[in-house]
């Protein structure tokens, strides 16, 4: 019986080691962040096709968009959306947190498809 648990628990460790996305890092998002008296204003702009599953049906693509977004300063969440269709092609996302300059913020976006990307940015 302690050979059984001891198996299904690696089972399920190699399952779920086996999910984890490896985030990948993209150079065609564009992120500005200043900093004026403790309030970072932030502006991020994505390419992305956005097709939507009419879309991709009419294309004969597979449907993808974004999922979700999140923005992080160090270890604190600054931004954090989920998505569906609706967001544009191509989404400019503005926001504002309390930061400080020099610090780094990082911007990490999911795909329909579970593919994880991301970017960062010093905070000027």
């Amino acid at each position: 019986m302690k050979k059984l648990m001891l198996a299904l628990a690696s089972i399920a460790l190699m399952a779920t080691s086996a999910m984890a996305v490896t985030p990948t890092e993209v150079t065609d998002m564009k992120i500005k962040a200043k900093e004026k008296a403790g309030i970072v204003k932030a502006k991020i702009s994505i390419k992305h096709n956005m097709f939507t599953y009419d879309q991709a049906k009419k294309k004969g693509v597979e449907a993808n968009f974004i999922t979700h977004i999140t923005a992080t300063v160090g270890d604190k969440v600054v931004y954090d959306a989920s998505t569906s269709q609706f967001l544009s092609k191509n989404p400019l996302i503005k926001f504002v947190f309390n930061g400080k300059k020099g610090d780094e913020i990082k911007i990490t976006y999911t795909q329909l498809k579970g593919e994880v990307f991301f970017a960062t940015k010093k905070i000027k």
